[in-house]
């Protein structure tokens, strides 16, 4: 079974970043690493998960699984190309899974050498297998979580059949955010489908106060932060702008895209920090 949860120790060396969806975007990473002086000895990088798929260097992207200062949380497209790859481990996923994989940019692996292969196939998906669905850094007052979507229970859409056919056991209950207390893996193993692909709560966000930050603008919905459910960066929808709503902070910018009005976000959680403080001070409150 997969890995569901993984706590991290506060960074008491350096600082934490939070990168969103790469997909395959190695060379906009470096820009950005150069940018805000990234120390691989005492700083951490967490990804929101999509790695590869959709930009030229998947096989890049999946390599900093290995570095030491990396981590990442598994998203949809982490779990598409598992299915994809061991169509014969999960006989659920043999007929659809090759569909679902290449329709969204998996055609990457039908170029790969036989040496690139054979390293994705012993070394690359083993680690994939091994990411969890969501990190918690930090403990006490002030943690902080990383998933791909969404902490919300439910499934994504009336009469989905994903976790059906997953084998996955399937949350009945209510929709409803989750707080830090319910972060359990026997709350989190029902939920691997909104985990993944979810967009049930960005979907809430009608109205918003914009708030301009060095990362660009923050639209802060009008209720910013769920009571008992700390900070958490998610990504997989493209957005125009950094959304903050319910605790979640959206930071996908579609920078697989490559527009001009696109971009690959690698935010510092410290500065975030004072951004939702600076929120607050606006006017925008919990609900």
């Amino acid at each position: 079974m997969a890995t569901l949860h993984q706590r991290l120790p506060a960074n008491a060396a350096g600082r934490d970043f939070i990168v969103g969806d790469l997909h395959g975007c190695l060379d906009l990473l470096h820009v950005e690493l150069a940018r805000v002086g990234f120390d691989t000895v005492k700083d951490r990088l967490l990804s929101v998960g999509d790695l590869a798929d959709r930009d030229p260097d998947s096989m890049g992207c999946l390599r900093l699984l290995r570095e030491p200062w990396f981590y990442a949380v598994r998203g949809n497209h982490e779990d598409m190309l598992i299915d994809y790859s061991y169509r014969v481990v999960m006989p659920y996923a043999s007929r659809n899974a090759a569909t679902l994989f290449f329709r969204n940019g998996g055609g990457w692996v039908r170029d790969l050498s036989g040496e690139d292969e054979r390293e994705l196939t012993r070394d690359l998906l083993p680690r994939i297998v091994a990411l969890p669905y969501v990190v918690t850094v930090g403990a006490g007052a002030t943690p902080f979580h990383v998933a791909h979507v969404e902490l919300m229970t439910g499934s994504v859409e009336e009469g989905s059949t994903w976790a059906t056919l997953a084998g996955l056991p399937v949350d009945q209950t209510p929709k409803r955010v989750l707080t830090d207390e319910l972060l359990t893996d026997e709350v989190l193993s029902g939920m691997i489908e909104p985990l993944t692909w979810g967009r049930r709560l960005v979907g809430k966000v009608k109205q918003s106060t914009p708030i301009d930050t060095p990362a660009g603008k923050l639209l802060v919905s009008q209720r910013p932060m769920h009571p008992g459910l700390s900070l958490t960066y998610v990504g997989h929808t493209p957005l125009t702008y950094m959304v903050l709503h319910d605790s979640h902070l959206f930071m996908d910018r579609g920078a697989y895209a490559r527009k001009p009005d696109t971009c690959l976000l690698v935010l510092d959680h410290n500065e975030v920090r004072t951004w939702v403080m600076a929120s607050s001070s606006k006017g925008s409150h919990p609900a």
